[in-house]
């Protein structure tokens, strides 16, 4: 999980970014997608620490923001009533952001998008539309492509992240309430044959999403 305020930890990542677009992706001419995903594996297996919380809003109007799209219109949250809406919360300097990009893909390919919203909004005031734009170029150039919603933060999303860290994950009900959180790496369908003994698997993204459709 990488911390949003930790500025050093950030200024680390984005020059290890600006040295080899990923810093870790060389293209050869064997196994190109291969070496990728297991790059991104690794990566994913680093980042174990996770908080999950759940619960509704008794209100009934739901939760509701408004952030800006790639082609620079305004959406909000209640734009996507009567869907279910998987929030992910990144930035493009965060290196386990990039492996739950793989497991978004997995939800992405499974569920319909009449029913199931995915959006992964930015939350680096300083990130620009490009710098998004070249992370999905990136991923699509190993065969990787990123279809669902991409956007920048307008309204502040901290509260969904208490911890202050992204990867977070939040789960919304075709009423907008929150069903589910997670601040660190989440899985759709499989935990990795690497994940330590001693940490509590975290719930998989399919139960939760199967839950309320």
């Amino acid at each position: 999980m990488a911390a949003k305020k930790i500025s050093s930890d950030r200024k680390r990542s984005r020059s290890i970014i600006k040295k080899s677009k990923f810093g870790i992706l060389r293209k050869n001419k064997l196994g190109t997608v291969i070496i990728f995903t297991v790059i991104i594996a690794a990566i994913a297996g680093i980042y174990f620490v996770y908080t999950e919380i759940g619960g509704n809003d008794d209100s009934g109007d739901g939760e509701d923001f408004t952030f800006k799209t790639l082609e620079g219109r305004e959406k909000k949250l209640s734009d996507y009533r009567g869907k279910i809406v998987v929030l992910d919360l990144w930035a493009t300097w965060c290196n386990p952001c990039m492996g739950q990009m793989l497991e978004l893909r997995k939800i992405y390919q499974h569920y319909s998008n009449d029913k199931l919203q995915l959006l992964s909004i930015d939350i680096d005031s300083q990130e620009t539309i490009d710098q998004i734009k070249d992370f999905k170029q990136q991923f699509a150039d190993y065969g990787y492509s990123l279809d669902w919603t991409f956007g920048l933060e307008k309204d502040s999303l901290d509260k969904y992240m208490p911890e202050a860290g992204i990867p977070t994950l939040v789960i919304f009900d075709q009423q907008g309430n929150i069903e589910y959180r997670h601040a660190g790496l989440s899985y759709f369908n499989e935990i990795p044959e690497n994940y330590p003994t001693d940490q509590p698997e975290p719930p998989l993204l399919k139960e939760k999403i199967d839950e309320l459709s």
